[in-house]
């Protein structure tokens, strides 16, 4: 591993490039087999108190759990276990304001929390501590998603998914068994998270071109120097080589430093995450099953990267205003939430016309762009060899649903992403169907 990005970064804080000066949570990072020894020690620097609230579900603690409460009491800690329960048979755990409103009655009086699992129980830890104002460090189970190091909390409040600030841990441990066995799925659904950052950081890129947003180079290259290990031989995911494992899971972590640099998701979602997050609302309306958020991201940064080749491909554009309102019709008992996200997108749409109708700017805009994207057949290519995700069948959904998330999914968010740019050009909904059949 690079010494430089994925160690020495952790603790830091320096002045970028960009303007910023960034502090670097978490402090610390324990991969390795006797992470979990260092779990009493780790927490003593982070609070004085010797009380701690393990989060888990059914499964984490077995893979992670018990042993982390046993080492903590070895240790002389008070451990209050919080076993997160599934909502109903063959379901897991999710992050939801019910959920955290549940666990926050049931707290005890600790110092410290320590979720132990991945994406649901990690986001419910770190919304649990920041609403106690305590701190928190997080045993990751799976490598299976890039919030771990993230400020972000990934929750669905009132049926609504969406993103709410927090902090970032203090320290994220795991070991690479703990990591191996988890359920493949988990694992796949990390590689469909971190293969986002090519379409994410265009359309990062494309707003900081367009409207002046922020962006940090720096933040965009944090792993630049370790995704050949999984990005070139992706069927060592597959059979789980250690090498492989290792860059793909500290991908993940620096991924999430990146937005916490950022001080926004923008480095980690775009476009290919709002067809997630519409193919997750749908389900919430109407019941059908959706897939891991990480696969469906997989497969959302698929569809974007052929966008954004078709888009790149267009010479002289001509550029309309776009809709002014959402199909209210789709999205049902939400649509007033989605519409009030959208509204607040309008101006962005609106400058972005005015913009892009003068001199050259398109051919600047893609001059920028170009560069961060990989082609759709490079993604989709990876996750094929690696056995995740790359059809619509293998996230269980008809091309008919796919095609529906992705007709809708720019009006999920106030985000200005590739979709909004393809119906301002008039490519969505044009070509909706000839790109999902190209790429899926």
């Amino acid at each position: 591993m690079n010494e430089i990005t994925v160690k020495n970064i952790y603790g830091q804080r320096f002045l970028c490039s960009c303007g910023k000066t960034h502090r670097i949570d978490p402090q610390q990072i324990f991969y390795s087999e006797n992470a979990m020894m260092n779990l009493g020690e780790a927490l003593s620097a982070y609070t004085r108190g010797k009380r701690a609230a393990v989060i888990m579900d059914l499964r984490t603690r077995e893979a992670a759990g018990k042993e982390a409460s046993q080492t903590l009491e070895h240790a002389g800690w008070k451990v209050c276990e919080y076993i997160i329960p599934d909502p109903f048979p063959g379901s897991t755990p999710v992050c939801d304001d019910q959920t955290h409103d549940i666990l926050m009655r049931q707290m005890e009086e600790v110092d410290i929390v320590l979720p132990v699992g991945s994406g649901v129980l990690s986001d419910l830890g770190k919304w649990v501590a920041y609403d106690l104002g305590l701190p928190f460090v997080c045993f990751a189970t799976a490598a299976s998603m890039n919030g771990y190091t993230s400020a972000n909390v990934a929750a669905t409040i009132k049926g609504m998914k969406g993103l709410l600030r927090a902090r970032p841990p203090k320290a994220v441990f795991s070991s690479p068994s703990v990591l191996s066995q988890a359920p493949y799925e988990l694992t796949t659904a990390g590689l469909g998270d971190v293969l986002a950052k090519s379409a994410s950081s265009a359309d990062w890129r494309m707003n900081h071109v367009l409207f002046g947003d922020h962006f940090c180079e720096r933040a965009v290259s944090l792993v630049s120097e370790i995704e050949s290990l999984y990005l070139d031989h992706p069927e060592d995911i597959r059979d789980r080589k250690p090498e492989a494992m290792e860059a793909l899971f500290h991908s993940l972590l620096l991924t999430g430093v990146a937005m916490t640099m950022a001080e926004s998701s923008a480095p980690a979602s775009g476009g290919e995450h709002l067809i997630s997050h519409t193919l997750d609302t749908m389900s919430f309306l109407d019941g059908h099953p959706h897939d891991l958020h990480g696969r469906q991201v997989g497969i959302g940064t698929i569809l974007c990267s052929e966008i954004y080749r078709r888009l790149l491909a267009i010479e002289s554009p001509v550029f309309n205003q776009g809709i002014s309102s959402i199909e209210r019709d789709f999205w049902g008992m939400l649509a007033d939430s989605v519409g009030k996200e959208y509204g607040e997108k309008m101006p962005r749409i609106h400058q972005a016309k005015e913009i892009l109708s003068k001199g050259d700017a398109w051919d600047k805009l893609r001059e920028e762009i170009h560069l961060y994207l990989r082609p759709a057949e490079e993604i989709k290519l990876c996750l094929k060899r690696a056995g995740g995700a790359f059809r619509a069948e293998d996230i269980g959904c008809s091309r008919e649903r796919l095609l529906s998330a992705l007709l809708h999914a720019h009006e999920f968010r106030s985000r200005f992403t590739c979709l909004d740019i393809a119906r301002m050009i008039g490519l969505l909904p044009r070509a909706a169907s000839e790109v999902i059949e190209a790429c899926l």
